[in-house]
């Protein structure tokens, strides 16, 4: 019999006070966990909530998430409250992977479940399948490794996706250029934006596909470990810029983008090469997105035009380490004192930037680097950029409610990089950035603009 059956047997042959107290039994043995919406973009946000619990009970909620190779979750403590129920967005987390009061934190505090090799980093490798969420409720306040095991009270699952439905892909293989750009159904014109990661190379497409879903077309382009492409970026003596102005320039005549520009957006590395375009190039590159990067072409030659563009250079005995054997930072000199002219990236040519500073990032001095471009900048007179600036924040700043990753295996370096940041913070950040980016792209990028407006401004 089912609670339907059951509560109309109450109803017709009960009196009313065992018709109240029946239902309420039923109720408090009918516990459940409810989600919605049960499928969203990774940005978006799920409400979660919990019902039919004895009050003051203890329970765990936990998120699960399988990926090929990799499995991450999350789980935080509560009590039901005098209802019976448990809200995400009213109700503290009182342990577990996070705490207080956090309706996103079941995805953005997920870390590696028990048992697989340390320094694994979330990145969604194939953007077109969906990543599937088990929710599940369990008794007491119970930790990761109970977790595994423990059978629990109630469950459900929702999907997450990076991609929304209708988004095309194009593969792109033409010239030297390779990659895949994802873009909105139908002819557009849609702004076009060129998305590049850094030293750990292939294409990363999860950023690219979550741009095409704002209504962007995101040419996800690798320069490295793709293909037919170098296999290290070091591999590439020197880096030549005329590889990203191909790339630009086939993406820019797609009838499917907008013109008067495209937008660039670089993280880590992919920053330098990202800057570079927009000042060598800066009539095709109207806009340029700078996360956690710098202002000077520091670790890796390149050049342009047939023409040597020198660097500061990179030396491995000036990594430093932590007590547990993690790679933290390197400790570059004054960058803007020590690099050769020619090697500071000349950003007062560029027509609108935005940067992104996380300012406890281990990995990589960018407060340095940009506090010393917007020196620079200032004393040029320019304002033709935008500096927002993150306490707490490490250096892979991303689009929000995947796992935040504070420590993973980069390849670059040969270890395990403490990438700095706490965690709460971080994902403030992420939080924070997204929407202030896909603002700044939506406003410059097909600009056909030459002129400094006034964007300057700090958080």
């Amino acid at each position: 019999m089912n609670w339907i059956s059951l509560n109309r047997f109450a109803t017709s042959y009960c009196s009313w006070k065992y018709k109240q107290y029946f239902i309420h039994c039923v109720h408090r043995t009918m516990a459940t966990i409810y989600a919605a919406p049960t499928s969203t973009l990774t940005d978006e946000k799920v409400q979660i909530k919990l019902s039919g619990f004895d009050p003051g009970s203890k329970v765990t909620v936990r998120s699960f998430l399988p990926e090929p190779g990799l499995h991450f979750e999350a789980h935080g403590h509560f009590v039901v409250d005098g209802n019976g129920e448990v809200s995400m967005e009213q109700n503290p987390s009182l342990g577990g992977t996070y705490t207080d009061v956090e309706p996103m934190g079941l995805f953005w505090s997920m870390t590696q479940s028990p048992g697989q090799k340390l320094g694994l980093r979330f990145v969604k490798k194939d953007v077109t399948i969906p990543m599937h969420i088990t929710l599940s409720v369990h008794k007491g306040h119970l930790d990761i490794s109970a977790l595994q095991t423990d059978a629990p009270i109630a469950k459900t699952q929702i999907q997450k996706t990076y991609m929304r439905p209708g988004v095309e892909i194009i593969k792109v293989r033409s010239g030297r250029v390779r990659g895949k750009v994802f873009k909105p159904k139908g002819p557009g014109p849609f702004k076009g934006v060129i998305d590049m990661f850094g030293g750990s190379g292939g294409l990363i497409e999860f950023r690219a596909a979550l741009l095409a879903s704002r209504g962007f077309a995101a040419y996800a382009l690798p320069y490295f470990g793709y293909e037919d492409l170098p296999d290290m970026v070091t591999d590439m003596e020197p880096h030549e810029l005329e590889y990203f102005e191909e790339a630009t320039d086939w993406l820019q005549s797609q009838p499917f983008v907008q013109p008067g520009g495209i937008g660039v957006c670089g993280v880590s590395y992919g920053t330098v090469v990202a800057s570079r375009m927009a000042t060598k190039f800066p009539e095709k590159i109207s806009a340029c997105v700078n996360i956690s990067g710098n202002c000077v072409n520091a670790t890796l030659p390149m050049s342009y035009k047939g023409k040597a563009i020198p660097y500061l250079g990179f030396d491995y005995s000036r990594l430093k380490t932590t007590e547990g054997g993690l790679i933290s930072t390197y400790d570059f000199l004054d960058p803007l004192e020590t690099a050769p002219a020619e090697a500071i990236i000349e950003l007062e040519k560029a027509q609108h930037l935005l940067f992104f500073v996380g300012l406890d990032d281990k990995n990589w001095h960018t407060q340095d680097f940009i506090d010393g471009a917007e020196r620079r900048l200032k004393a040029l007179g320019c304002n033709n950029y935008e500096i927002v600036r993150y306490p707490g924040c490490g250096h892979l700043i991303e689009p929000p409610y995947a796992p935040v990753t504070l420590v993973s295996h980069f390849k670059f370096a040969g270890g395990i990089i403490d990438w700095g940041g706490s965690l709460r913070e971080h994902q403030r950040a992420q939080e924070h950035h997204w929407p202030k980016l896909l603002q700044f792209l939506d406003k410059y990028v097909g600009s056909q603009t030459t002129s400094h407006q006034s964007l300057h401004s700090n958080l």
